[in-house]
């Protein structure tokens, strides 16, 4: 009798608030931060409009509430940040950028079973969605960190 075998694979399920939820893998959230200082940069873009000075390195601090749905994120009592990394090119040099999140992100795990179409009521995530997968009764879109953080991606707002 041969068993069958179902890969897993980690992810950190992202919130980030007014049930807005994203996932990244695990390897693409690098730190989070609950003592930071932001920096407002005037004349950028209203969900990228900050910057967290962090090991000698400015990095761009992204709002999803604020481009996915036009509001920015509700903070609570504390402000929180993930630091993640990405890479454009699997030749080039690694980089970083933040993204505001409501809640701490959560550890899960997800397999090829899980897999799912993005619904069209959530079709604004589809330039930013490697795929989906469905979790908990939700869609949840894992996001291209490269994408998001593109020349190219800003182009097409």
């Amino acid at each position: 009798m041969t068993e069958e075998v179902i890969n897993t694979s980690r992810a950190w399920l992202l919130d980030f608030g007014s049930g807005l939820q994203a996932a990244v893998g695990h390897h693409e959230m690098w730190q989070v931060l609950i003592s930071h200082k932001l920096f407002n940069v005037p004349g950028t873009l209203p969900y990228c409009n900050e910057v967290l000075m962090f090991q000698n390195q400015i990095l761009p601090v992204v709002d999803m509430s604020q481009l996915m749905e036009g509001q920015k994120i509700k903070q609570n009592s504390e402000s929180i940040v993930g630091i993640t990394v990405y890479q454009n090119e699997p030749s080039q040099p690694v980089q970083y950028a933040c993204l505001h999140l409501a809640t701490m992100p959560q550890n899960i795990y997800v397999n090829d079973e899980q897999e799912c179409d993005l619904p069209v009521q959530q079709k604004h995530w589809k330039p930013l969605t490697l795929c989906c997968f469905s979790y908990k009764d939700m869609v949840v879109p894992i996001i291209n960190l490269a994408n998001l953080f593109s020349k190219q991606f800003k182009k097409l707002l």
